[in-house]
């Protein structure tokens, strides 16, 4: 390969490996989508394997057509791993293959996820750990902007990351809550990445690709233009990378309505801001409430309470918090302690736990910095 990957040889966003994923990502007209993709990476332990197979072995290969065999062994003969990784490369484009570390994890349990992730950017594993999208009309009301920015800026003050579609109105006033406030946020794009859309939100846009905000993801290799049908096929990426979807004021047929239907598929959480009756764009939000696709959201710290997260001061990253999610019983110890000390025979009668299981919660939950321990068997919280 070319001096791409030498030049990225300790960087664990850019192997050769990406670059097959990247060639298979291109195929067309091959029926290679990421299921039977997924099947060969097992099958094989890469695809640059796969991609360099003789012509004579390709028949051996399980699960697969002899037209889709044949198809894409014409495929790989105009399709160059090397050139495209070059072009990605010059863009300052990476790409986070399925198999690659920092793919998003929630982002693999959805029913068809992207084969390739394209970013702009920069974001950490940490960054994508908790996601929270917000999406809603194009068209806000005063009340559907304040909350978008309000809600947006609550929680990524808590360390959550905001997720959203860049496009006019919600969109943007939730991307703006989070950068106002040196947080971080994803725009996730129904085109390619080297594309602003749409062209007005400029400012938008480069201070997500370019200015350290977070970033720009989409599925779409670079160069790709926008088509309506690519919105709705986004809007899978918006709720799949997120623990939690907020609807924000949305007429009954709209694309924010689609996302938090696809986020309850998803099993995620699914929460809509209620507003007036005599607004159009609160029908929507009411009609997910009352399907019962969403839950009322009634103040913003019922999306903490509901994943079970805590939000605290990270003293190895300048005070910059972060969320910790508790699990099984550590939720109800941690709401059980204060400030002042409580004994470890108070909890046990409050919880009904016995002395291993309260133990072992207790050592949790002082490992992950939310609870002290006192001589005498005495707890405190942490904040």
């Amino acid at each position: 390969m070319t001096d791409y990957f030498t030049q990225f040889e300790n960087d664990a966003y850019d192997d050769e490996e990406t670059a097959y994923w990247v060639a298979f990502d291109k195929l067309s007209g091959t029926g290679l989508g990421i299921a039977r993709v997924k099947i060969l990476y097992e099958l094989f332990g890469s695809l640059k394997e796969v991609w360099n197979l003789p012509s004579s072995e390709l028949p051996e290969i399980r699960g697969l057509s002899k037209e889709q065999l044949s198809a894409f062994e014409q495929q790989r003969k105009i399709v160059n791993p090397e050139v495209y990784m070059a072009e990605l490369f010059q863009k300052g484009v990476t790409a986070l293959p399925y198999c690659h570390p920092l793919y998003p994890y929630l982002l693999r349990d959805i029913a068809d996820p992207p084969l390739v992730l394209y970013m702009k950017g920069k974001l950490t594993p940490l960054d994508f750990a908790h996601c929270v999208s917000i999406v809603g009309t194009r068209k806000p009301s005063a009340y559907g902007q304040q909350y978008a920015k309000e809600i947006s800026k609550n929680l990524s003050l808590l360390g959550a990351t905001i997720v959203s579609g860049m496009a006019l109105g919600v969109d943007s006033f939730a991307h703006w809550g989070a950068i106002e406030n040196n947080a971080k946020t994803i725009a996730v794009l129904g085109c390619g990445i080297d594309i602003c859309y749409p062209s007005s939100n400029k400012n938008l846009y480069k201070k997500l690709s370019e200015d350290g905000s977070g970033a720009v993801i989409s599925e779409y290799y670079p160069g790709t233009t926008p088509e309506k049908w690519m919105f709705p096929a986004r809007n899978r990426i918006v709720s799949g990378l997120s623990h939690a979807t907020i609807v924000i004021e949305a007429g009954e047929e709209s694309g924010a309505n689609i996302t938090c239907r696809l986020a309850f598929e998803q099993n995620r959480a699914t929460f809509a801001l209620p507003g007036r009756i005599d607004n159009e764009m609160s029908r929507g939000t009411h009609r997910l409430i009352a399907d019962a696709k969403a839950q009322i959201l009634i103040d913003w710290k019922d999306i903490l309470k509901d994943l079970n997260w805590i939000s605290k001061s990270n003293p190895n990253t300048a005070e910059i918090p972060t969320i910790i999610e508790l699990f099984g019983r550590e939720k109800e110890i941690y709401d059980l302690l204060n400030r002042e000390p409580i004994h470890f025979d108070f909890l046990a009668q409050q919880t009904g736990m016995e002395g291993g299981e309260l133990s072992a919660t207790l050592t949790m939950l002082e490992l992950a910095g939310l609870c002290n321990r006192h001589p005498g068997d005495w707890y405190s919280k942490l904040d």
